[in-house]
Order: C-alpha cells, then sequence, then structure tokens
C-alpha cells in the first residue's frame, strides 16, 4: 500500500501537503483523508513501531488496532508495548512501555509485527480501560465468534490478582454475543447504570410486513429500542423502508411503546433515560425524566 511506505519513511519537509503524526513522521493529507479510523489508527501504530529504539511487543490499545478491535472514547496515539524486562510501566514520548510477563501462545507476528495475541490483547484491553470500552470490545469478539467466553474466562482466572481484572470480570459477565455494534454495547451500559430492566437483544418479531429483529426489546413494558446507525437520514428509501417496518411493528399486538436513538445519546444517561422514559419504559433509582 503506497500510504503504508509514505507515512514510514517520509519526513513532512519532503511532502506536498503532510499531516504530521509525530515527531519526525507525517503522511500526505490525501492519502490520510482517505483512510478509515481503524486504518489511520494501524498507521500510526506501524508508523511508532518503526522508529522505536528498544524492542518491545506491540499491546494493548496499540495491539487492539493491529487486530481490528472496535475502541471507545478519547483515542490514545501513544505506542503500547509490553517489556519484560521493564519493572515499572513507563509511559515517554509517545511510547507506553508496560510491566507484564509473556506467557506461551501470548506472542503472534501481524505483518511482521511483533503483538500480543488477540486473547492477552482483549484481557490486557478489557483490564486497562474503561468499563464500558471493556464490554464493546467484549461484545464484539463474543459477536464475531473471534474468542468464546470459556477462553476469556480462564485467562482471566490466570490473570487473577492484577490490576483490573476485577473489571475484566464484570465487564465479561454483562458482554454478550448478541450485540452487534459499539453503538448497541454502550447503549447496554447506560441501560444498566439507569438501573432498567435488563432487554433481551435481536428479539423477533412476526408482523404483517414480514419478520423483523429488534436491537432491544423489554416485554414487561412492551418497548421496542432502536439503535440508529444503520439508516443514512440523506437515503430516502431506506428512510421510508425504515418507517414501514417501525409502522408495522407498532401495529403488533405486543407493542406498547418505540424507543429510537443514537450515538449521541447512547452514552448519556440524561438523554438515553429521556428517550425511554417517553417510550413507557420504567426506570430506577429515583431517575426523573426533566424536561
Amino acid at each position: 500500500m503506497q500510504t503504508r511506505s509514505t507515512i514510514l519513511t517520509a519526513l513532512p519537509a519532503t511532502l506536498t501537503d503532510p499531516v504530521r503524526l509525530f515527531h519526525g513522521v507525517a503522511v500526505e493529507r490525501d492519502d490520510w483523508s482517505a483512510l478509515s479510523p481503524l486504518e489511520r489508527r494501524r498507521l500510526v501504530v506501524r508508523a511508532r513501531v518503526a522508529t522505536l529504539r528498544a524492542p518491545g511487543i506491540v499491546s494493548h490499545r496499540s495491539a487492539a488496532a493491529l487486530w481490528g478491535l472496535p475502541e471507545h472514547g478519547r483515542s490514545d496515539w501513544r505506542l503500547h508495548v509490553l517489556d519484560p524486562r521493564a519493572t515499572k510501566t513507563h509511559a515517554g514520548r509517545g511510547v507506553v512501555r508496560h510491566v507484564g510477563s509473556i506467557g506461551d501462545g501470548d506472542v503472534v507476528v501481524l505483518d511482521g509485527v511483533r503483538t500480543t495475541s488477540l486473547l492477552r490483547t482483549v484481557v490486557d484491553v478489557a483490564r486497562t480501560s474503561s468499563f464500558e470500552h471493556a464490554v464493546v470490545v467484549l461484545d464484539h469478539v463474543l459477536h464475531s465468534s473471534a474468542l468464546d467466553r470459556d477462553a476469556l474466562t480462564s485467562a482471566l482466572v490466570a490473570s487473577a490478582g492484577r490490576r483490573g481484572v476485577r473489571q475484566a470480570s464484570s465487564a465479561l459477565a454483562f458482554a454478550d454475543a448478541a450485540a452487534e455494534s459499539p453503538g448497541e454495547s454502550i447503549s447496554r451500559v447506560t441501560v444498566r447504570r439507569l438501573a432498567a430492566p435488563a432487554p433481551v437483544l435481536q428479539q423477533p418479531f412476526v408482523t404483517d410486513r414480514g419478520t423483523f429483529r429488534v436491537d432491544f426489546w423489554w416485554p414487561e413494558a412492551g418497548v421496542v429500542g432502536e439503535f440508529d446507525g444503520r439508516v443514512k437520514y440523506d437515503d430516502r428509501d431506506a428512510l421510508w423502508d425504515e418507517k414501514r417496518r417501525e409502522d408495522a411493528l407498532r401495529r403488533h399486538g405486543r407493542v406498547r411503546g418505540f424507543a429510537r436513538w443514537g450515538m449521541a445519546e447512547a452514552g448519556d444517561p440524561a438523554r438515553l433515560g429521556a428517550v425511554l422514559v417517553d417510550a413507557g419504559l420504567p426506570l430506577g433509582r429515583g431517575w426523573t425524566h426533566r424536561r
């Protein structure tokens, strides 16, 4: 890929319209603009690896980028590596060197880069990131069948006593392979924080327009919830199809309320709570709808 060779070898002075990634390394703006967020993360990881002076095994969020795992929260452009020689974790200029032993099968080579295995990477991210981030990653690997719950449980048991293992274990207990996107995963965490009933995921409904699956279903309240991450609002045909689908669901005898939200509401308890209450879903812990 031309962009990769450019970013790894070119200094800003040799580029016509550079985007500076870090000291001494840049990429052409057009090349950078053409990359997806995941491709940008991967490119920065590879660029930093190419300039690494002391050896290390790419790990944590940097390894997650190489494995294609979803991100959540503020981006971390530093290079994270495991350094078995280190006695304490050290954050230097653009590089974080983590303390950590290396077990059998913990290291693989991805496109020439020594990287922690997928299992080790997921466990390390779940231990050291927020609960939401851990759930996003765990839902993803379970949904894709990249890892199974037993393997993750065993790895966490083997890591007992390390920082963050309790949180990672809680996130794994909460993780659900039925969650199909980061937005759904984040929404589930927020729903739990609102003390709402746990939803059924991907519930099928047979309607007069066919069978549809919904993202969230609260049977006791008769409320359907949909995370709106699929429909582009400039696509009139898709919007019309979605409206007819929603109308068919509303005509279903069991559905009494319908909640729809996007990423702006997914991680915000006040905003998502308002949407859910308007649809008829009861919330707990004294939550009140403030207009």
